[in-house]
């Protein structure tokens, strides 16, 4: 029986949540005096009971109410507890770890959990958690590793609006930065590890899962990502997800999913407009020409302008490749690294166990 050990990080990180079942004790086995709270799936550690229970009762409520979101059904219990380290201070983040036990039916079973998540009191329990908990209702579902975009971008979703909005932020200023910091569709969809500077995985990642869920909703894109992970395990890379993407969301390819992506974010992300036209955004702007930004703006803003990258056959990978470091590590089939000029992820994403992706 193989395991592989697998590790999650998030930098931020939506609120609903009830009851769990709970033991309290006031000894938490390492001979300190502290809030622990267990449940039918998690055992809570926090500087008090009245948080632990607090966390407790968001966990085993996120688990369930997000499983159903996501995957349209609720989670067996799990044979391992996950616990849950809370600290309460600093900036937001958190970290889940695990392992996959390989079974007779080809997919891992996650064991061996470990999250932690810090900061204040409200970020803990309207982003932090949630965007964590999602993490383990993905890795119970698919039973391995998704691609880094993907998970990332999926467990952002489910954050407080603040810290969705700090993403779009952060996206902005990485797609405007000379050179752009954007990652092209067809690298980022087969990252199989962390890049050493995230943030613009983040941001894009959570900016390209809002795009495609918006057009078909959240279990669709559940599917859509295990569909394409099948089309990983025969190595048919960027090629695959071409064909998966194609099949359920009707853009011919990554490269006409990026074009459309990029027109939309230019056009401000708008909700509304991506519900309505679907599949037919990008048709619907290259009918209007380079220049036009949808329904929204009948004249591009500088702001928007630039996004456009010289134009909807503009290819990202050119905007991206532009320093001889760049173009090296282009040719040479590495994933692009970026030095970010602003914010820095609070974790060493290569210390620890291995990284999360295949």
């Amino acid at each position: 029986m193989s395991v592989r050990l697998i590790q999650v990080c998030c930098l931020f990180s939506l609120v609903l949540g009830f009851a769990a079942s709970e033991m309290a004790s006031g000894f938490d086995g390492r001979g300190q005096s502290r809030g622990r709270v267990e449940s039918t799936n998690f055992v809570v550690y926090a500087s008090d009971y009245r948080l632990a229970t607090q966390v407790s009762q968001r966990a085993e409520a996120y688990r369930k109410s997000l499983a159903i979101e996501w995957t349209g059904r609720e989670l067996a219990p799990w044979s391992h507890k996950c616990p849950i380290e809370v600290e309460l201070g600093g900036a937001s983040s958190g970290e889940t770890s695990f392992a996959f036990v390989d079974q007779s039916n080809g997919r891992g079973y996650p064991i061996e959990w470990q999250m932690k998540i810090r900061g204040p009191y409200q970020r803990i329990l309207d982003s932090v958690l949630p965007h964590e908990i999602t993490h383990t209702i993905f890795a119970t579902h698919f039973g391995q590793p998704l691609p880094r975009w993907a998970d990332e971008g999926a467990c952002t979703m489910v954050e407080h609006e603040l810290e969705k909005n700090k993403n779009h932020q952060l996206l902005m200023e990485f797609l405007h930065s000379k050179p752009s910091m954007g990652i092209p569709f067809n690298r980022m969809f087969v990252m199989r590890s962390y890049p050493r500077q995230i943030l613009p995985l983040y941001a894009q990642g959570y900016s390209v899962a809002k795009f495609l869920i918006y057009q078909g909703g959240k279990q669709r894109f559940v599917q859509y990502i295990g569909k394409g992970l099948k089309q990983d395990e025969m190595n048919r890379g960027s090629a695959g997800w071409s064909a998966v993407t194609a099949e359920f969301y009707g853009y011919k390819d990554l490269s006409e999913l990026q074009t459309s992506w990029i027109k939309w974010v230019g056009d401000g992300s708008n909700e509304i407009a991506l519900k309505t036209a679907g599949n037919r955004y990008s048709k619907m702007v290259s009918e209007q020409g380079s220049e036009s930004t949808f329904a929204i703006n009948p004249k591009p803003s500088e702001k928007v302008a630039a996004l456009n990258m010289g134009g909807a056959k503009t290819n990202f990978s050119e905007q991206i490749a532009t320093s001889p470091e760049s173009r090296k590590s282009s040719e040479s089939g590495e994933n692009l690294v970026f030095e970010i000029p602003i914010y820095r992820h609070p974790k060493n994403m290569t210390q620890g166990s291995k990284p999360i992706l295949r």
